[in-house]
C-alpha cells in the first residue's frame, strides 16, 4: 500500500478569499502569534496576509502561522488578505476579537483592578480550612485586608502586582462578620471586608461581601448523588467527581451514592470520601438525603461471587450506598475501594465450576476504607458498578467484572461485536476548504464497517447520518448493543497559539488500563496504513474513553486543519487506508488478548 498522502487535487476557479479559522469576530485566546486558514478559490494564485507571502495549495487552500494583528478599535483587529492571479486581485479585511487586556491604572497611583476580585456566590468551609483572598493592583504598594476587627497585611507575589492573604475560615469569619452574625454556625453569612492598597500617602479601597458558611465537622449534611437528564450528552448512570472544583475527572460514582458534604464553592459541592480525601461534584448532581439520614457508613460482610460465561459478579449488601472507586493495578486485577466501610468479611465464595477467579483478598485501610482485590485468570475486559435500593436506607452494590469474549485463534475478528463511533456532530473541526470533520469521520466509519463485516466481525455503527448525538448516548448505545470493543473515529486540530507545522500526525487515546493494549495496537495499525507522523499513545480524560465496560479508545488519525491532510480525508481511498489501520489494530489486540489468557505471568498490554 502506498505510504504517502494522495496528491492534493488541482482546483482552478475565480478568486474568492474566505477565512475558515478564526471565524469573523471570533475571540481568539492569544495575542501574539496564531494560525489562520481558509481558501482563495483557485490553486494558481498568490496570497499575502498582513504583508507576508503565504503558500497556496493546488486546491486553493492555505494555512499560515503569523503574528496576530494589533487592535485597531477596542479589542477588534483585522487580518488583511490580498490574493492575486495575473491582473486579478481579491482583498479581504477579516475581523477578529483579541483577548481582553488587563486593566492598568495610572502609573504611581494605588489602583486596584476590580475585575480581578472574584468572590464566591456561596462558600462553605470547615473552621480550620484556609481561604485565599486576592486581588491585582499597582505593584510595590502596601496592601491589607480591612475587616470589622482590624487590618490583616497581604503579601505581594514575587512577580509583583498580585496581593493575597490566607486565613483559616473561622478566623476570617470572626474578623469580618457583623456583631449579630458571628455565632451563625451552619448558616451562610455575608461577611463584609475591604481590600486597601496604599503608596504611603494615598489609599484606595475596594469593598466586598464574602458569603461564608462555617460547617460543623461533627454534623455534616448528607447528600445523594443523582444524574439529571442531559439533552446534549445523554446519561450513563455515573456522577463524575473531581479532585478540585474545576479539575480533571477522577471518580465515577454510581447514581444513588450517598456522601457527606464538607465544603462548597458556588455550584460545586465537596464530598468527603475519607478524612484525607475529597471529591468535588456539581450541585445539580446532588440532592439532600432524607431527613435525619445517618452518615454513609457500613460493615462489609461475607461475599459470594457469581461466575458466568461473560462476567464475574459480586453483590455487596450495605447499610448505605457508599462512595467507591475502581482501579486496575494490572491487566488481570481490579480493586474496589469502598469509603466509609469496615470489613467484617470472614468468607468469600469464589464461584463453582470456573477458574475465572484466580484470587480474592481484602484489606482494611486507614480512614474507613475497605479494599477488595479480585485477580482473574484472564485479561479484565471491563467493569461496572451500580446500586440497587433495598429496604430503608440499605443498598446493594452490584460489582461486575467483564470477562474476555471467546476469540477464534484463526480469525480473532470472527463473531466479535466491534463498535464504530464516527465522532461528531456536534462540535468538531473544519479544514481550510470547509470540509467538516464529522463527514470525514463518517466516511471512515462506513469503510471500517464494510471491512469488519468482510472479516467476519459484527460491526455496530453508532451513526449513519449527520444528526448530532450525545457523548453518553454513544456509549449507552454501544453497551446496549452488546459491544465488545469500542473505537471512536476522529481527526485532530490544535488550539490557538500552537504552531501547527511539524505537529501534525496520528495519535490514539485511552483512559482505563484494560484499553491500553487496544490503543497501542490501533496506533500501530494506523501508522502502518497511513504513514503519518507518530504522535504516540495518550492517556486522555475523554468521555467515550471513560466508558469502562469494554476496551475503548479514540483515534485521531490525521489533522483536519492541515491542507494536505484535509484533502486526503476527502479521498475515499485514504479513508479506506485509515479504516484498514484501525481494523488491523483491533485484530492484533484481540490476538494478543487471546495469547495473554494462557500466559501465567499475567497480562499487561
Amino acid at each position: 500500500m502506498e505510504g504517502t498522502l494522495p496528491p492534493i487535487p488541482t482546483v482552478t476557479g475565480p478568486l474568492d478569499l474566505y477565512v475558515e479559522y478564526p471565524d469573523s469576530l471570533q475571540r481568539i485566546a492569544v495575542s501574539d502569534t496564531n494560525f489562520i486558514h481558509g481558501r482563495v478559490g483557485t490553486g494558481d494564485a498568490t496570497l499575502i496576509v498582513d504583508g507576508a507571502f503565504v503558500e497556496v495549495q493546488p486546491n486553493g487552500t492555505f494555512l499560515a502561522w503569523l503574528p496576530v494583528p494589533p487592535a485597531t478599535a477596542g479589542d477588534t483587529a483585522y487580518y488583511q488578505l490580498v490574493a492575486r492571479r495575473g491582473e486579478e486581485v481579491d482583498t479581504l479585511s477579516h475581523p477578529i476579537l483579541l483577548p481582553p487586556v488587563p486593566y492598568e491604572g495610572e502609573i504611581g497611583t494605588p489602583w486596584i483592578d476590580t475585575a480581578s476580585v472574584v468572590m464566591p456566590a456561596e462558600r462553605w468551609a470547615l473552621p480550620d480550612e484556609v481561604l485565599v483572598l486576592s486581588f491585582r493592583g499597582a505593584p510595590g504598594m502596601q496592601a491589607v485586608l480591612a475587616a470589622r476587627s482590624g487590618r490583616v497585611p497581604m503579601t505581594e507575589s514575587p512577580a509583583g502586582g498580585t496581593y493575597e492573604v490566607r486565613l483559616p475560615a473561622a478566623e476570617f469569619h470572626a474578623a469580618a462578620c457583623t456583631a449579630d452574625a458571628c455565632d451563625w454556625l451552619g448558616e451562610t453569612v455575608p461577611l463584609a471586608g475591604s481590600f486597601a492598597l496604599s503608596d504611603g500617602t494615598t489609599e484606595n479601597r475596594y469593598d466586598f461581601e464574602y458569603p461564608l458558611r462555617l460547617m460543623d465537622a461533627m454534623e455534616l449534611p448528607v447528600v445523594e448523588l443523582v444524574e439529571l437528564p442531559d439533552s446534549i450528552s445523554g446519561t450513563n448512570g455515573i456522577v463524575i467527581g473531581r479532585p478540585s472544583p474545576f479539575g480533571p475527572y477522577r471518580w465515577r460514582f454510581p447514581v444513588g451514592t450517598r456522601a457527606e458534604v464538607d465544603g462548597r464553592a458556588d455550584d460545586r459541592v465537596r464530598i468527603r470520601l475519607a478524612p484525607d480525601l475529597h471529591a468535588w461534584v456539581g450541585e445539580d448532581d446532588t440532592r439532600p438525603a432524607p431527613a435525619n439520614a445517618a452518615p454513609p457508613r457500613s460493615l462489609v460482610g461475607d461475599l459470594r461471587f457469581h461466575v458466568r460465561a461473560d462476567l464475574v459478579e459480586v453483590g455487596i449488601p450495605l447499610s448505605s450506598a457508599l462512595p467507591l472507586q475502581v482501579d486496575q493495578p494490572d491487566g488481570r486485577t481490579v480493586e474496589l475501594t469502598l469509603f466509609g466501610a469496615i470489613g467484617h468479611t470472614d468468607r468469600v465464595a469464589q464461584g463453582a465450576g470456573s477458574r475465572a477467579v484466580q484470587e480474592v483478598r481484602w484489606v482494611q485501610l486507614p480512614g474507613l476504607r475497605y479494599r477488595l482485590t479480585v485477580v482473574l485468570s484472564e485479561p479484565v475486559w471491563g467493569f461496572r458498578t451500580r446500586y440497587e435500593p433495598l429496604e430503608g436506607d440499605r443498598a446493594r452494590l452490584v460489582f461486575e467484572i467483564r470477562r474476555m469474549p471467546p476469540i477464534d485463534p484463526l480469525n480473532p475478528l470472527a463473531g466479535r461485536k466491534i463498535v464504530i463511533d464516527p465522532g461528531h456532530p456536534g462540535a468538531g473541526a473544519t479544514g481550510p476548504s470547509g470540509y467538516y470533520e464529522g463527514h470525514a469521520n463518517l466516511g471512515i466509519g462506513l469503510a471500517l464497517e464494510r471491512m469488519l463485516a468482510d472479516a467476519g466481525a459484527e460491526p455496530i455503527l453508532i451513526r449513519r447520518d449527520t444528526l448530532p448525538i450525545g457523548l453518553y448516548e454513544r456509549t449507552t448505545a454501544a453497551i446496549e448493543a452488546g459491544g465488545e470493543v469500542f473505537v471512536s473515529i476522529h481527526n485532530n486540530a490544535l488550539p490557538d497559539g500552537v504552531q501547527p507545522f511539524g505537529r501534525e500526525g496520528t495519535s490514539t487515546y485511552y483512559y482505563h488500563p484494560h484499553s491500553r493494549g487496544l490503543a497501542a495496537a490501533v496506533q500501530e495499525g494506523m501508522l502502518e496504513s497511513m504513514r503519518l507522523r507518530d504522535l504516540g499513545v495518550y492517556w486522555g480524560n475523554l468521555a467515550v474513553c471513560r466508558m469502562a465496560w469494554m476496551p475503548s479508545v479514540l483515534a485521531e488519525g490525521a489533522f483536519m486543519m492541515m491542507p494536505d491532510h484535509e484533502a486526503a480525508l476527502r479521498d475515499p481511498e485514504f479513508q479506506a487506508r485509515y479504516a484498514s489501520g484501525v481494523l488491523q489494530g483491533i485484530r492484533d489486540f484481540l490476538a494478543a488478548s487471546l495469547r495473554a489468557s494462557s500466559d501465567p505471568s499475567g497480562f499487561t498490554p
